[in-house]
């Protein structure tokens, strides 16, 4: 019997942002390596212009990773060191400027999953590289159900990029090689990057669709209010 495989998108699906404040995470930073090259209003006006800088490449469907492009962007403005972190660093900086929580019964869920045999993946849009968002995954209690973490940030573009699906497939693909595509269930909840690139990589979607909008291009193949109704699809 074949298995069932599941990818995850990440954020507002996995787990809820509470707040988000990145100057929360550069202030530590300019503390240590530029409090003698500017002042914290100067780093932080730079910081709002690469979040437009971001966001323009956003629409061009490119990433802007934290450590490889934006950190060197600041030794070059304020003439510091260029500098590199670990993944324990950047899980720290993330954890600094995003506060996130576990979306309620969702552990019980993944658990329940899991002693299914249930392979599980996650698939984010993220500058910050997967090897920190898994730390920061690990943190909350819940980085142990998941085979593997992928993000934008070390793939250099981001959903619904095609290939950006097509990696995370291929990857899965090799390890459960008895599976093809039409195991996977994608599950995210935004219909622009998550319900439309899955569809578009041919795989079928759960889409959590909490504001119960309508599913205007036809691409969702279940839609669920709550992460936790997952469970009824694949039990």
């Amino acid at each position: 019997m074949k298995k069932q495989i599941l990818i995850f998108d990440l954020f507002e699906t996995l787990v809820e942002d509470e707040w988000i404040d990145f100057n929360l995470g550069l202030k530590p930073l300019w503390e240590e390596h530029y409090r003698d090259k500017c002042s914290f209003d100067e780093i932080k006006a730079y910081g709002e212009e690469l979040f437009v800088y971001m966001c323009e490449l956003h629409k061009q469907g490119l990433e802007f990773p934290f450590v490889k492009d934006e950190l060197p962007m600041y030794a070059g403005k304020f003439g510091g060191e260029i500098l590199s972190m670990s993944f324990e660093e950047e899980a720290e900086f993330l954890r600094r400027c995003n506060k996130v929580r576990v979306y309620d019964g969702l552990p019980e869920m993944l658990g329940i999953l899991r002693e299914a045999r249930i392979p599980m993946y996650v698939l984010s849009n993220s500058g910050f590289r997967a090897g920190a968002l898994k730390l920061m995954l690990d943190g909350l209690g819940i980085g142990e159900y998941f085979e593997e973490v992928w993000s934008s940030a070390d793939f250099g573009r981001i959903k619904p990029s095609k290939e950006l699906f097509e990696m995370a497939v291929n990857r899965i693909l090799e390890k459960h090689p008895a599976c093809d595509k039409a195991d996977i269930l994608f599950t995210g909840d935004t219909y622009s990057t998550d319900v439309t690139g899955a569809y578009r990589a041919g795989l079928k979607v759960a889409w959590i669709n909490r504001k119960n909008e309508p599913d205007v291009e036809g691409f969702a193949t279940y839609q669920i209010k709550e992460i936790t109704e997952l469970q009824k699809l694949v039990g």
